[in-house]
């Protein structure tokens, strides 16, 4: 017996979202640098940290046409002569980080206000047991010259949980005749290992369709859950990164799997929400690195749930686009709520929550999580932050009650 479910009845706001994701679509460029051949990729995120990786493999010889409608393509078959060996980044320390080894001898690099207050320490060390020979300001803070590179064998604990410096080891070692052997004490995001098998082979010519953003479809799947309303979405489906997913599903989260696909060793799917209560009040820290970039959205939705909470393991969250574990906390306090704060996690509950300023800073995912939370005559500094990461994100929100924001 077949069994049917309708959804006729159901008011669903047909929106075309197309956020790449931004972490596959710094990879998929900065592939070219690694390999000579032509990659093309669609549905590429369009922002200004994709356009700061994007500066920086012109200055290093690559030639590239867009992104031009969510489409680039890149060559690296036939490198030009660059004499300009600086390259400003913006932001952008996910460039930064990832394409550090990669750099050749004198190049320079440096960042915006924000980036330059940022300790690059984490990847510094490990490309110094290497053999690299780095300038940079006390701190560690960029700029940072390359003054000469030696590649030898290492044998490196992953103490930090970061993607971006696994991929800055992995990267290396595919330029080197040494071998890096790492080792991690948790999982973290595994986009570069999942593309190394495809980058090995002997093809000159790749087409790199990137998914959807998890992290700012997270923002949209938020709203929606704060509105009670019906949605369906298509997004990128890491295992690694989809914590926040899980948070939801372990909250009695109601959803259906529409369709899923496997394309490139990235996993593609649409899926239709429709029911969520919330049940789940604490949430561990071996939990926290599948959901790092989606803590600050999280935080609003437990806000705006009226629940008591518990967060562990927080410390990654200081070395972000600000020191996002105390802007939050802040932020939270000058909304009207109780909140405990101690060395790596808070606890918190919530309530009717007061007409403030909230101060973004540099933080893009402060914003868009504040401006989400639909709080009436709330007054959020520094909207062109989201240009960083997601710069359609006004495109998607129909929120009446939240729309005054105010610059610096």
């Amino acid at each position: 017996m077949k069994s049917y479910f309708k959804i006729n009845c159901i008011k669903i706001k047909k929106k075309k979202i197309k956020t790449g994701d931004k972490s596959l679509s710094h990879r998929g460029i900065i592939y070219c640098l690694i390999k000579n051949c032509i990659i093309e990729i669609s549905n590429i995120l369009e922002s200004l940290d994709i356009l700061s990786t994007i500066n920086l493999c012109k200055n290093m010889g690559i030639y590239i046409y867009g992104p031009i409608n969510s489409y680039l393509l890149a060559s690296s078959l036939k490198k030009k002569n660059i004499k300009n060996k600086i390259s400003y980044l913006g932001n952008s320390g996910t460039t930064i980080r990832i394409t550090l080894s990669l750099l050749t001898k004198n190049n320079f690099v440096i960042g915006d206000k924000s980036l330059n207050k940022r300790t690059m320490y984490r990847i510094i060390k490990p490309l110094t047991l290497i053999g690299y020979v780095l300038q940079c300001k006390k701190n560690f803070f960029t700029p940072i010259i390359i003054i000469k590179k030696n590649n030898f064998g290492l044998k490196y604990n992953l103490v930090n949980f970061s993607s971006q410096i696994k991929s800055c080891l992995l990267l290396s070692s595919l330029n080197s005749f040494f071998k890096i052997f790492l080792k991690e004490k948790k999982k973290t995001r595994d986009h570069t290992e999942r593309f190394l098998p495809i980058l090995k082979n002997k093809i000159k010519n790749f087409n790199i369709k990137i998914p959807n953003d998890f992290s700012s479809i997270s923002f949209i799947i938020s709203y929606n859950l704060i509105n009670k309303n019906n949605f369906i979405l298509n997004l990128g489906f890491n295992k690694l990164r989809n914590g926040f997913f899980e948070y939801l599903l372990n909250s009695n989260l109601k959803f259906f799997f529409i369709k899923k696909k496997i394309y490139k060793n990235e996993h593609f799917v649409k899926i239709f929400f429709f029911k969520f209560f919330n049940k789940k009040n604490t949430i561990f820290s071996e939990n926290i690195s599948k959901m790092i970039d989606e803590i600050p959205t999280l935080l609003l939705l437990l806000v705006k749930l009226k629940n008591k909470n518990k967060i562990y393991g927080l410390e990654e969250l200081r070395f972000k686009e600000s020191n996002r574990f105390l802007s939050m906390y802040y932020n939270i306090i000058f909304l009207g709520i109780k909140i405990i704060k101690k060395k790596n996690y808070l606890i918190f509950k919530s309530k009717n929550l007061h007409n403030n300023y909230v101060k973004s800073l540099s933080d893009h995912r402060l914003f868009m999580s504040f401006y989400i939370g639909n709080i009436p005559n709330i007054k959020i500094s520094n909207p062109e932050n989201i240009l960083s990461s997601f710069p359609s994100f006004f495109n998607f929100f129909n929120n009446k009650k939240n729309n005054y924001y105010v610059y610096k």
